[in-house]
């Protein structure tokens, strides 16, 4: 590989490792800027409005599926479990007011979203007009879950006056 640097560069290195170090430098402070992106505090309205939006719809969608005869295929259960880590993190999250229980709201609205979906791709069910109904449910989770999230970043966080 041919090198960029001058001979007299080539000799020192001074040029060099410090912009190794800079670089090196960057990285972590990427990092902790994300962690503590996430770890920042949101509204408790907010959360709210995604845990109960959560609650409502996750109920009607689960409503809606018709029976079935035919059992759960291989990815129905890793989505369906994901999901529920993923709420997990997301109530926790909500509970403690920080953002990366939004973060986990959108990963588990996209995971719902791929499992209506795959409901009667896999032929787990038959498909109807019950799926139209379900898909309208995670799409609306999908949508105020990205909404809570984006609000939690242009909008400040109110702290109580003393």
């Amino acid at each position: 590989m041919l090198s960029m640097r001058s001979r007299t560069d080539a000799r020192t290195g001074a040029a060099h490792d410090t912009e190794t170090v800079v670089e090196t430098a960057a990285a972590p402070s990427a990092y902790l800027d994300t962690r503590a992106w996430l770890a920042e505090n949101v509204d408790g309205r907010l959360g709210a409005v995604v845990g109960i939006a959560w609650f409502v719809l996750v109920q009607v969608a689960y409503l809606l599926e018709p029976r079935t005869n035919r059992p759960e295929p291989v990815i129905g259960v890793l989505l369906e479990v994901t999901m529920y880590v993923l709420l997990a993190t997301m109530i926790t999250g909500l509970v403690m007011q920080r953002r990366f229980g939004l973060v986990a709201a959108v990963g588990a609205a996209v995971l719902a979203t791929a499992a209506a979906i795959a409901c009667p791709v896999t032929g787990h069910h038959t498909f109807g007009t019950w799926w139209f109904g379900e898909m309208a449910c995670v799409l609306a989770l999908l949508g105020i879950s990205v909404a809570a999230l984006h609000r939690s970043t242009t909008a400040p966080v109110s702290s109580p006056s003393s």
